[in-house]
C-alpha cells in the first residue's frame, strides 16, 4: 500500500473512534474497527415477525426492582446530579441548567456509576452499569449541555430501565463542528426520553449501539448536523409523537443499521435536508405510520436495502425529492410496501391519507436454538456448522471446528444484535462478525486446509475481535467468498487485544489486509500463510511486542507491513522499523 493510501485508512480509523457516528463514505473503510467499541445489548433475537401495526406500543420505562424501592434524590447544582447517579434511584432536577463541563472533578474523577472519557476537545460523560434510574426535571426549561463539541452530551452505557424526562438538551453554543451525539445509549436495555428537546449541534439527537427496547416519546429533535437518529445492531426500538426538524443530514435523517424490529410513528418530520428521510441498511421490520412529512429537500425519500419498509397512512406534503421517491446510490432501493407486502407504486404514496394514533407492538424474536454437548474428553467443544460455532463463543472456551466451510452469512442471527459475546456490525455491503470482551478463548481445526470461515460482504472484516484476551487461533483457512468485485475489509482484524497467537492458518484475499491491529500488545502469528490480499499481509496501529515468525507471503499487493507509532514489531527475529513516528 502506497503511504497517501495508509494515510487516508488510517484518518478513517481515527476520525471514526472520535465521531458519534460514521457517515456512508468513512463506513466504507473504517465502521467494522472503529465502531467495534461495545458488547452488545443480549435481547433474543432469530428469524423476524411481521410488524404487528394494530396492537397498542408498550413503551419501556424505568421500572422499580422487585426488592429495591426507589429513592427519590432532589439535585439543584450538576455536582448534585452526578453525585445522585445510582440504581434504583429518582432524581429531581430543580436547578434550570446544568453544565456538565463545569463538574467539580471534571474530566478526573470517576463516581461509582459514571466516569469521564477524554475526547478530542474535552471530556464526555458515561453513565455506566446502572439500572433503574430517572433523571426528570421538575421545572420546564431544565437544561443539561456540555461544551466539547466531540463529546456527546450524556453516554449511556451498559445500563438498564433508565429514563430521561422533561428536559432539553445539548451543546453549548461556540465555534466548530460537532461530531458529538446529544444522547448515546451504548449496550442499553430499556431506556425511554420522553417529553425532552435534544438539539444540535450534535451530530445525532439520538446514537444507539447494540441497545435493545428503546423509546423516544413526545420528544423533540431539532437542529443536528448529522441526523435524528442514528442506530446500529439495534432491536425494538419506537419512536413516537416526536417532532423533528432542522436536520442537516449527510446521509439519512433516520439511519439505521443491522437492526430490527423498529417503527416511527405519529410524529412530524419538516424542514429538513439531506440524502434521504430513511436509511435503512439490513433492518428488518421496520414501521413508518401516521407521520407527517413536510417540507423537506431529500435526494429522495428512502434509501432501504436487504428488507422492505412498511408504510401506512403516512403525508407526504410539499416536499423536494430531486432523485425521485428513492435513492439508488450504491445499488438499487427497496420499494415501500403496505402491511400486506405489496409494493406501492410512486402516485399511491403521494396520495396516502394521515392516519390517527397509528399502533405498533415490537415482533417477537427467539434466539436461534443451538444445542452444544459438553466438551469432549480432548477439553474441546466440537462444532460443525456456522450456528453452533457462534453459540460456543465464551470465556475460557477451547473450540474445535470439524471439516467444513462456516460461511457467517448462513447464521441464523445474521445482521441482528447478535449475542453475549459477539455482535454484528453493518459495512456498506453486508454484516461482519466482532467478536468483544472474550478471555481464554480458542479455535482451532484439524489443518488450515480442512475448515474454512468465510465472510460475503466486501467491506467487512472475516473476523473482527475486540478488547479481547488470551486468544488463540490455529490451524483453519479465513477469508472472503470468492467474488468479482474488490474488497474494502480485511480477514483478521483486532482492536485492544491482548495476548494473541495466530498460528499455522491461511488467510486469503480479497480482503485487503491478512492481519490488522491497533492498540494491540503481545501478539504471536507463526507459521501462517497470506496470499491474495490487495494491500499487504499486516497493518499495525500503535501496537506493540509482535512476533512474526517463519510465515508464507506471496501474492499480496502493497507493501507487506505496514507500521504507525508501533514498538518492537519483530520478523524472524529482525525489528522493523515504523512508516510513522512521533
Amino acid at each position: 500500500m502506497h503511504l497517501l493510501t495508509a494515510l487516508l485508512l488510517l484518518a478513517a480509523l481515527l476520525l471514526g473512534a472520535c465521531s458519534a457516528a460514521p457517515a456512508a463514505g468513512a463506513q466504507m473503510l473504517s465502521e467494522a474497527a472503529a465502531n467495534a467499541t461495545a458488547a452488545p445489548a443480549s435481547p433474543p433475537a432469530s428469524a423476524p415477525a411481521s410488524p404487528k401495526p394494530s396492537a397498542s406500543p408498550t413503551p419501556a420505562s424505568a421500572k422499580p426492582s422487585e426488592d429495591a424501592a426507589r429513592k427519590t434524590v432532589k439535585a439543584a447544582t450538576v455536582d448534585e446530579l452526578l453525585k445522585a447517579i445510582a440504581p434504583h434511584t429518582v432524581i429531581e432536577l430543580t436547578g434550570r441548567s446544568y453544565n456538565l463541563t463545569e463538574a467539580t472533578g471534571y474530566g478526573n474523577f470517576a463516581g461509582k456509576y459514571y466516569r469521564w472519557e477524554e475526547t478530542f476537545d474535552g471530556f464526555e460523560l458515561v453513565v455506566e452499569g446502572v439500572e433503574d434510574l430517572i433523571i426528570r426535571a421538575s421545572r420546564g426549561g431544565t437544561e443539561i449541555l456540555t461544551n466539547p463539541r466531540y463529546a456527546c452530551v450524556i453516554h449511556f452505557r451498559d445500563c438498564s430501565d433508565v429514563a430521561l424526562e422533561g428536559v432539553t438538551a445539548g451543546h453549548s453554543e461556540g465555534e466548530g463542528f460537532c461530531t458529538g451525539s446529544v444522547l448515546k445509549y451504548e449496550a442499553c436495555t430499556n431506556a425511554s426520553v420522553k417529553d425532552c428537546d435534544l438539539y444540535g449541534c450534535g451530530t445525532y439527537g439520538l446514537e444507539l449501539e447494540k441497545s435493545y427496547g428503546i423509546r423516544a416519546l413526545d420528544t423533540t429533535i431539532r437542529d443536528c448536523s448529522f441526523g435524528a437518529l442514528y442506530a446500529n445492531a439495534c432491536t425494538d426500538v419506537l419512536l413516537d409523537d416526536c417532532t423533528i426538524y432542522g436536520i442537516e443530514s449527510f446521509g439519512g435523517a433516520f439511519s439505521l443499521t443491522g437492526c430490527r424490529g423498529c417503527a416511527l410513528i405519529n410524529s412530524l418530520i419538516r424542514n429538513c435536508r439531506g440524502s434521504s428521510l430513511l436509511e435503512l441498511n439490513y433492518v428488518r421490520d421496520f414501521y413508518l405510520a401516521g407521520c407527517e412529512i413536510n417540507k423537506n429537500d431529500f435526494d429522495g425519500m428512502f434509501t432501504v436495502t436487504d428488507y422492505p419498509l412498511t408504510v401506512e397512512g403516512c403525508a407526504f406534503r410539499n416536499n423536494r425529492l430531486s432523485e425521485g421517491w428513492y435513492r439508488d446510490e450504491w445499488q438499487p432501493s427497496l420499494r415501500a410496501v403496505d402491511p400486506t407486502g405489496r409494493e406501492y407504486k410512486d402516485d399511491e404514496l403521494e396520495k396516502l391519507t394521515l392516519m390517527e394514533d397509528a399502533k405498533w407492538e415490537a415482533p417477537s424474536y427467539e434466539r436461534p436454538s443451538v444445542t452444544l454437548g459438553e466438551p469432549d474428553e480432548d477439553g474441546f467443544i466440537h462444532v460443525s456448522n456456522v450456528d453452533e460455532l457462534l453459540a460456543a463463543i465464551a470465556p475460557d472456551t477451547r473450540i474445535y471446528l470439524e471439516d467444513g466451510v462456516y460461511d457467517l452469512s448462513m447464521a441464523a442471527d445474521y445482521g441482528g444484535p447478535g449475542g453475549e459475546y459477539y455482535y454484528w456490525m453493518n459495512t456498506l455491503d453486508g454484516p461482519g462478525l466482532v467478536i468483544r470482551n472474550v478471555e481464554g478463548l480458542t479455535v482451532t481445526a484439524a489443518g488450515p486446509h480442512r475448515a474454512r470461515i468465510e465472510a460475503q460482504p466486501r467491506y467487512c472484516e472475516v473476523l473482527s475481535f475486540d478488547s479481547c484476551r488470551d486468544l488463540t487461533l490455529s490451524n483453519f483457512t479465513a477469508g472472503h467468498t470468492v467474488a468479482v468485485s474488490s474488497c474494502a475489509g480485511g480477514v483478521l482484524t483486532f482492536m485492544s487485544c491482548r495476548d494473541v497467537t495466530v498460528e499455522d492458518c491461511s488467510l486469503f484475499g480479497c480482503g485487503i489486509m491478512g492481519i490488522t491491529a491497533n492498540t494491540c500488545r503481545g501478539m504471536d502469528v507463526l507459521t501462517t500463510e497470506i496470499h491474495d490480499c490487495e494491500s499487504g499481509a499486516f497493518w499495525f496501529i500503535e501496537s506493540e511486542d509482535v512476533k512474526i515468525a517463519r510465515c508464507n507471503l506471496h501474492d499480496n499487493g502493497g507493501v507487506p507491513y505496514q507500521l504507525y507509532w508501533c514498538r518492537n514489531i519483530t520478523v524472524d527475529g529482525k525489528e522493523l522499523q515504523n512508516d510513522m513516528e512521533d
